[in-house]
């Protein structure tokens, strides 16, 4: 009889055991979720400096788009239907100018919109790399509010000379007992037949999961952390949907899985989507941009598998970039590009191709906008470096890597017959960039590493603070200095047996 009773009472302790595990997991991370809904309404003294970084983008859960403004300080008001006890804020950076990231912000809430309570106040705030993320503990407050406002400020004027005001993400983060999904994965870049355990950490213990596994073998599962393996490569979505007593949460994760074929590497490449959007539709520019190029979608795409071919080996080590939209319009500037990190706008000048172009033939025209965009969707995928100081401009390594680099694509890719080797200006030799720098690397590729390309631009990840000296070293083991005066030597000698002469710019601009 006492044995009966110490069994049962062994087995109540154990199931109870086994019910408060589930229900505590990790309580602090699974306990909190952000403020923002559907229905949550968003306001900003200032708007942001285009669609593409507009104020949603600060919200939007992806670090690799931001919010930017062109103004030192901004306020940001968030306006919801139903209280909540605010528990901490996070902000992330975004991917350049760190002199656009806020130094100071006061955080406060509001029960009416009008009068506010300061939560927390930060001054001096440095930000240690690009996409670092900063949490701030708010857990000693217990008051509910409908509505936050964040009054922020920059550092200081960013290396590009501007006066601007950036951030990639605010999350502000309550108390809730409803399910948080989330998960982790042993692999998410990896060949075909390849294993893939999925392990679920999602918050508040959800009793049911349902998982979706696109183009995945099982396609889905109800088990808490099942395995998967991919026979087709590509970038596949996988979805987890959690349910407890209190609520339900899905979390999709696009392009998660990357998989590709060791035998086909480049089978399944993600082209991302593309619009265009000419602000300029009437110029004697636009019309001969578009009888030379019927097809810019086509040709983007072309030259964006062209582009990953040269920086990377297969698909899953191609960096995440979904959007490209292409503008033609009357401008005196003949290119630029903006945007983020995922989401591309080209801009191109048909005043440039209307009255600098206006004596070449159509091949020249072509051959000059094939060349802008080897050199622009570069930007869109290539690694960009953390050097000493992330100067972008002539004499300093994060200039010279960015558009060294994609002018070194558009070399290799053979849109180069118009341009010709030089050694620079102002004493600044590799570090000059563009032209200058592109045909030193290509020269380095031609002489000494057909593989330089990929190793240069996967050097960034391993070479922190990043330089041309210290990148130079670790792929060649030579000093740049050394090579750079090798290159004077055959610079000198190109000049003189192809009687190279340097031409004075045409002024389009006032024609």
């Amino acid at each position: 009889m006492k044995r009966s009773f110490l069994f049962l009472s062994i087995l109540i302790i154990s199931l109870y055991g086994c019910e408060k595990k589930i229900e505590n997991v990790n309580p602090f991370k699974q306990g909190y979720k952000s403020v923002l809904n559907s229905e949550t309404i968003l306001k900003s003294s200032f708007p942001g400096i285009s669609e593409s970084e507009n104020l949603q983008k600060v919200f939007d859960n992806d670090k690799n788009t931001k919010f930017l403004v062109t103004k030192p300080k901004n306020s940001i008001t968030i306006e919801n239907k139903v209280q909540t006890v605010l528990k901490k804020y996070i902000i992330t950076t975004a991917n350049d100018a760190p002199g656009r990231d806020p130094k100071k912000w006061i955080l406060s809430g509001s029960t009416d919109g009008k009068s506010w309570e300061v939560l927390d106040r930060q001054n001096n705030q440095k930000f240690e790399k690009r996409g670092a993320t900063i949490s701030y503990s708010l857990e000693n407050n217990k008051k509910n509010y409908f509505y936050y406002k964040l009054d922020l400020e920059h550092s200081h004027i960013s290396a590009y000379g501007d006066d601007y005001l950036q951030i990639a993400e605010i999350e502000l983060v309550a108390f809730t007992k409803e399910p948080i999904s989330e998960f982790t994965s042993t692999l998410t870049r990896t060949k075909v037949k390849d294993t893939i355990h999925f392990k679920d950490i999602s918050a508040n213990a959800p009793a049911s999961w349902q998982w979706i596994f696109e183009n995945g073998t099982p396609s889905t599962s109800n088990i808490q952390n099942p395995t998967v393996v991919y026979y087709t490569p590509g970038n596949h979505n996988v979805t987890l949907i959690t349910k407890n007593k209190f609520g339900v949460d899905t979390l999709l994760v696009k392009r998660k899985m990357k998989i590709y074929d060791p035998e086909n590497p480049w089978d399944g490449f993600y082209y991302p989507e593309i619009s265009l959007t000419p602000t300029d539709t009437v110029s004697e520019g636009y019309k001969r941009a578009q009888a030379v190029i019927p097809d810019f979608k086509k040709v983007i795409n072309n030259i964006t598998l062209g582009v990953c071919k040269q920086l990377y080996r297969n698909i899953s080590e191609v960096p995440d970039f979904e959007k490209v939209n292409f503008t033609f319009n009357w401008s005196n500037t003949l290119a630029a590009k903006g945007g983020s990190a995922t989401a591309m706008e080209l801009w191109f000048s048909t005043k440039y191709i209307q009255n600098a172009l206006k004596d070449e033939p159509d091949e020249a025209v072509k051959y000059e906008l094939y060349g802008v965009l080897w050199h622009e969707l570069t930007h869109g995928y290539q690694f960009s470096p953390t050097t000493l100081n992330d100067q972008y401009k002539r004499g300093y390594d994060y200039f010279a890597f960015l558009e060294g680099e994609a002018d070194l694509v558009r070399i290799n890719a053979g849109y180069h017959k118009t341009r010709h080797p030089d050694l620079g200006s102002d004493n600044h030799k590799y570090l000059s960039g563009y032209t200058t720098t592109g045909f030193f690397l290509k020269w380095i590729v031609d002489n000494y590493d057909k593989d330089f390309i990929y190793k240069f631009n996967a050097s960034v990840k391993s070479i922190k603070p990043w330089s041309y000296k210290a990148t130079i070293y670790q792929i060649l083991q030579k000093d740049v200095e050394d090579l750079w005066l090798e290159y004077e030597d055959y610079v000198n000698m190109y000049n003189k047996q192809n009687k190279i002469k340097k031409k004075k710019r045409r002024d389009w601009i006032n024609i």
